[in-house]
């Protein structure tokens, strides 16, 4: 595979940074999580382009795109992948969604019907905190706050090291570029985040407010369920993932066409640990007319 093109695009004058890897056939657009970047797709490119144009875009406050004070409700952000999409003059791409990602995908094909031709969530796109029991925004703002950089001082050498010892995922290269694309070293070494602890916490709350699954019913294009999961004796493990099983079912009984399809024995990061996978569980919906034509 050839080196991946790095360009900016204007949308809404804004500059947005993307990837396009190449490849031949239809367009897909690939959409990161929450504190990720566009470089996190490295690892799939190179399956999914030998049938697809392959494209992955780093959203506002995150990479190398606009940072940005306000703007990360869905509404907003799913309208930046609209201007993404017609700024390329993209013809009815399939468009995935990682995590945080997968809910703005699902944003994007409820308000703009059309826009599509088919969507794909991956560990995401049904995240909806405010509905599980027992829930209030306090707890959901601590839970899901990260780690203060500024305060902890950790050093660049320090985040590689830690990375470089995950077994779970495939660390290559790529993995340095993913870090350095989601970091900014500073002159002494330490890291802050690019996106902020505040526009963090800006996205926190849009997924609280955001109550996904009403979205479901309004959904028209095919949408390729991918959410992960794996065995646990814990008794708090469990209890997340039978409550995770019933979402995914409800969101695939609430969505006019959709197909569920688990990945098993797999981290939130699936992309990362196993790309193949995933890659080929997308290209098998396109190649049985699944996803559209």
């Amino acid at each position: 595979m050839s080196a991946p093109l790095d360009a900016n695009i204007e949308v809404r004058n804004l500059s947005f940074h993307y990837r396009d890897f190449g490849g031949h056939g239809r367009d897909i657009v690939l959409l990161h999580g929450l504190a990720s970047n566009a470089v996190f797709w490295d690892l799939c490119a190179p399956f999914l382009q030998k049938q697809l144009r392959v494209l992955a875009l780093d959203q506002r406050g995150h990479g190398s795109s606009a940072q940005t004070d306000d703007g990360y409700d869905f509404p907003t952000v799913a309208g930046d992948i609209v201007g993404f999409i017609n700024a390329l003059n993209l013809n009815a791409p399939i468009l995935v969604g990682h995590s945080w990602g997968g809910n703005v995908a699902m944003q994007v094909a409820a308000d703009y019907p059309d826009l599509l031709s088919g969507l794909v969530c991956i560990d995401g796109g049904t995240i909806e905190p405010s509905a599980s029991a027992g829930a209030t925004w306090e707890k959901t703002e601590q839970a899901l706050a990260p780690p203060h950089f500024p305060s902890r001082k950790v050093q660049w050498d320090q985040m590689v090291q830690r990375n470089q010892g995950r077994a779970d995922v495939q660390w290559n290269d790529g993995g340095l570029a993913f870090l350095k694309a989601n970091f900014d070293v500073q002159s002494d070494g330490t890291v802050l985040p690019k996106l902020s602890y505040e526009h963090h916490m800006l996205i926190v709350r849009a997924i609280w407010d955001q109550k996904v699954s009403t979205l479901f019913p309004r959904i028209q294009v095919p949408v390729l369920l991918m959410p992960a999961r794996r065995d646990s004796q814990d008794s708090d493990s469990s209890g997340r993932r039978s409550e995770k099983e019933a979402n995914y079912k409800k969101a695939a009984s609430l969505i006019q066409r959709a197909r569920l399809v688990w990945m098993e024995d797999s981290i939130h990061d699936v992309p990362l640990q196993r790309p193949e996978k995933v890659s080929q569980s997308i290209l098998d919906a396109v190649g049985d007319g699944f996803l559209g034509e």
